[in-house]
């Protein structure tokens, strides 16, 4: 869809909301609740027809008041039919004159035009506590060994419109002054400080919220629920608290120490103050995503807010860290400053998720966040980016129903890899100049992409908007082919896609290339046509070199087979950083897919990787060889040589790190350790095997690290049959932690006992799992070759209750069909998959399932394409 012919369905622009004044009482019991807000609009035209979004809330009454104090009724509605609809609007409220236009909207007719200048709108309505984790939901907890149910929102991205009727759109910024009426020993919470509490008959109290800055309406929360916490005050001054259940408080100290730092850090870097007094955070038991970034009240999953400092590993203590700062992030990108419609989502995520690293690696240096930066984010986006069903970083959305499936890997890693990319063209110092006069400008309102562009271009006098619109505007990211001819580099850029396509570019993209010599000098030249070539040094002209050195640009190297070779002997020697290690491989495997390099080259490659023992280097090259296992998992013989290869190519560094931590051993040690048991243990390492039952089943699972318990579950169940798989059940069913029932669930997922596979899945419907954690069953059972087809066929057999379990449009759906199906490597399998969707009410996950048929296609061509290479060099090397 080209810019010119995009038109947002948008509400009308006769009214612009300016404040809400919002009353709730939620009833715990019956999960329901009643509301009453009051709107403060200006009318710019005037009319007798007010339309707002209203999703699953009745009205029962409907008045508008006038600045001289006069009051408006209703009137009755005329029933205009809606453009291109099969119905009309229908009567779903209980008030004259109000009615539901389309699904999401309501349409208020008054009995008279407001005219233009102020007036007000207050709606009486009902709505309900739903199990949807979106909107005012309930959340079930364990408070005393006892069920309890609290409530909280989730309104990003279009969901407060089922919390109150409201204009829920990202650009009708307004103020809210929230109160709440709740049982009097319950915490009530909000984005505001308390202004008043007030006892009310039948052991109730009415909590009222100082008014918000002016905020988009997603931005709205509120929690009722009974809750302790931890407190302190950050060095500016900022009240802070994390709220748990009452048993966990002292779980929530290590984000209350992050917190603190990174808002301050915050504050700081970017010239522009926290503007609230205070700052909550809350672990909530049932969560879709990971955490939400609610201007001052802060709402998370447990496992991304609490840490066990006994009972969680480091690799636990690293997520929170950085969701924290990522959340706290969004509360200058995002709340301060709000994209104008959701097309610019990226402005939030992909900006939140690049300064969320950059504020952990300021504090914790030793964890070499921008290594594991390249892994988690940038060649993640590489990845989901390489496929024609991606979609540019400014992404035409249409529809409310659209937002969610475009929080994706695009928005949030290809957009935190490109402000990387403008980093390491602009400069830090350049950077840091042009965000903080953006902020500042655009403080309290809206911004799009050309904004921030032209805040950067006027900071470094350099051409920003020439250097990044391709980047942004346009889907996929080129691949540069290196080869040396006549003591020169001789570079050709073009798209890269997965599946092998050719496809024609319009317009180039300008590539920042650096690159590295043998002699560690660096060379910096800019790609912007379709060829080109550079002198280089004269290293460059004999020995090895290094295409995107740091691998802080977002695009591919293809190198010719003797740069290629040269450059195993370095990674064999370890003459390359690991940043630079982790590129090479990484770029090899995603060639080796699209059928750019030969496959058996690129495992040739994976030998030379003997000797790493970077933890992140490791981690990318793990999940590469995974993917080749994952394409070939019904090709039995040559499965089992790829484990084998496996066990040979990380053999070294099991002995290094070994299953006790050593005195004065790498900071990321403690992440590698179980990464290397894991693998090993998993594809048949015996010693490793041997080890982790006794520890597991003799010993209990208590006495096995922290840091090692995921490795050690996944390998007990892969082996141990039922009595590991019962072991690891009774974990999850018995563990106090959060985090500690999601390791124990992902490690039930490397079942090979189809009655195993079986009994897991039926867990995903019989409330043993918590709908918010379904998705790490479909995610583990995927990977798992005797998994893979008995999670697909569960899908199918029992479609409408797992469809029934998300609310339409919610992106957990979209990612359990994406992870389920994408596994696959057969057009006989992509042909079931799209047959199975042809007739299936996917609303929100269209774009998910189209990924994944590509995805099945794509692995359908690269085993038919590779399969006899690869039998002949795995027979040969293994």
């Amino acid at each position: 869809m080209a810019d010119a012919d995009f038109k947002p369905e948008l509400l009308p622009t006769d009214v612009v909301p300016k404040h809400y004044d919002l009353t709730i009482t939620p009833d715990l019991k019956e999960f329901v609740f009643k509301g009453t807000v009051r709107i403060d609009l200006d009318v710019v035209n005037s009319v007798d027809i007010i339309e707002l979004h209203g999703l699953d809330v009745v009205i029962n009454k409907a008045e508008a008041k006038l600045p001289d104090g006069s009051t408006v009724g209703t009137g009755a509605f005329p029933l205009i039919s809606l453009s291109g609809a099969a119905t009309g609007p229908t009567k779903v409220h209980k008030c004259e004159g109000v009615v539901s236009k389309t699904e999401d909207t309501i349409s208020i007719k008054f009995a008279t035009g407001l005219p233009v200048g102020k007036a007000s709108l207050t709606l009486d309505y009902d709505g309900e506590l739903n199990n949807k984790m979106c909107g005012f939901y309930r959340a079930k907890a364990m408070l005393d060994g006892k069920e309890e149910w609290m409530a909280v929102t989730q309104h990003e991205p279009t969901d407060c419109r089922r919390t109150m009727p409201c204009f829920d759109e990202p650009a009708l910024k307004a103020t809210f002054a929230v109160t709440l009426i709740v049982p009097s020993d319950y915490t009530a919470l909000s984005n505001m400080p308390v202004k008043e509490e007030k006892a009310m008959d039948g052991d109730m109290k009415s909590v009222s919220f100082d008014t918000t800055p002016p905020m988009s309406t997603y931005l709205l929360a509120m929690v009722v629920a009974r809750l302790g916490f931890v407190e302190g005050k950050s060095a500016k001054g900022v009240k802070y608290r994390v709220y748990t259940m009452p048993g966990v408080i002292k779980q929530g100290e290590f984000a209350l120490e992050v917190g603190m730092k990174v808002l301050d850090f915050f504050s700081e870097y970017f010239n522009n103050a926290y503007p609230l007094p205070k700052m909550d955070m809350v672990a909530i038991p049932d969560f879709s995503a990971g955490a939400m970034e609610n201007w001052g009240l802060v709402t998370y999953r447990e496992t991304a807010l609490l840490i066990d400092e006994e009972n969680s590993p480091l690799v636990s203590k690293q997520r929170v860290a950085y969701v924290v700062a990522h959340e706290l992030a969004h509360q200058w990108f995002g709340n301060l400053v709000t994209m104008t419609w959701w097309t610019d989502l990226w402005l939030n995520e992909g900006f939140a998720t690049w300064v969320g690293n950059f504020a952990i690696d300021h504090f914790y240096k030793d964890w070499d966040i921008w290594t594991q930066f390249v892994n988690q984010y940038t060649n993640r986006a590489l990845q989901l980016d390489s496929l024609e069903t991606s979609h540019p970083i400014e992404v035409p959305v249409q529809k409310s129903s659209q937002v969610n499936e475009i929080f994706d890997e695009i928005s949030y890693c290809k957009g935190a890899a490109c402000i990387m990319m403008i980093t390491s063209y602009l400069g830090m110092e350049m950077f840091r100049k042009g965000i903080c006069a953006y902020l500042e400008k655009h403080k309290y309102g809206n911004a799009v992409t050309g904004d921030l562009w032209a805040a950067l271009t006027e900071a470094s006098g350099k051409d920003v908007k020439t250097f990044m619109t391709v980047w942004t505007k346009e889907v996929g990211y080129p691949v540069v082919s290196l080869a040396r001819a006549d003591g020169k580099l001789q570079m050709e850029q073009a798209r890269f896609l997965s599946n092998g396509k050719q496809l024609p570019q319009s317009n180039q993209w300008w590539v920042p290339m650096s690159l590295l010599d043998s002699e560690g000098k660096t060379v910096l030249c800019d790609v912007k046509d379709k060829t080109g070539d550079v002198a280089g040094t004269p290293a460059m002209a004999a020995s090895w070199v290094k295409g995107n050195a740091g691998q802080t640009a977002f695009f591919r190297i293809r190198y010719s087979d003797e740069l290629l070779a040269q450059l195993g002997e370095a990674i064999e020697s370890m003459k390359l950083l690991p940043v630079d290690r982790l590129g090479v491989q990484s770029d090899s495997f995603a060639l080796a897919k699209a059928g750019q390099l030969p496959t058996d080259r690129a495992l040739a490659l994976a030998v030379k990787y003997a000797n790493e023992q970077d933890f992140t280097v490791w981690s990318d090259l793990a999940g590469s060889l995974g993917d080749v296992m994952g394409t070939w998992a019904k090709e039995d013989t040559e499965y089992e040589q790829l484990q084998k290869l496996l066990l040979r190519v990380m053999g070294k560094a099991y002995e290094v790190v070994g299953w006790e931590p050593k005195a004065g051993e790498h900071a990321l040690t403690p992440m590698l350790r179980p990464l290397v048991i894991g693998a090993l243990g998993r594809n048949g390492h015996d010693a490793v095997k041997t080890e982790a039952m006794d520890r597991m089943l003799k010993g209990g699972w208590q006495s096995v690290p922290a840091d090692l318990r995921f490795a050690v579950f996944s390998i007990v169940v892969a082996h141990g049959g039922v009595e590991g798989f019962e072991a690891v059940l009774k974990v999850f069913k018995e563990a106090d932690m959060a985090e500690e029932r999601v390791r124990a669930l992902r490690g039930l997922g490397y079942a090979k006992d189809p009655a195993l596979i079986d009994r897991l899945l039926g867990m995903t419907l019989d409330d043993s799992i918590r709908s918010q954690d379904v998705f790490y069953v479909f995610g583990t059972l995927a990977g798992n070759r005797f998994g893979m087809d008995r999670g697909w066929d569960f899908i199918k057999a029992n479609w409408e209750a797992i469809f029934k379990m998300f609310s339409s449009g919610q992106f957990l759906l979209g990612r359990i069909l994406k992870s389920a199906a994408s596994a696959f490597a057969s057009e006989a399998k992509a042909v079931e998959v799209e047959t199975f969707f042809k007739d299936k009410d996917t609303t929100g996950a269209e774009r998910s399932i189209s990924q994944a048929l590509e995805t099945i296609r794509l692995n359908a061509q690269w085993l038919e394409r590779d399969r006899a290479a690869v039998k002949t060099w795995l027979a040969a090397n293994t």
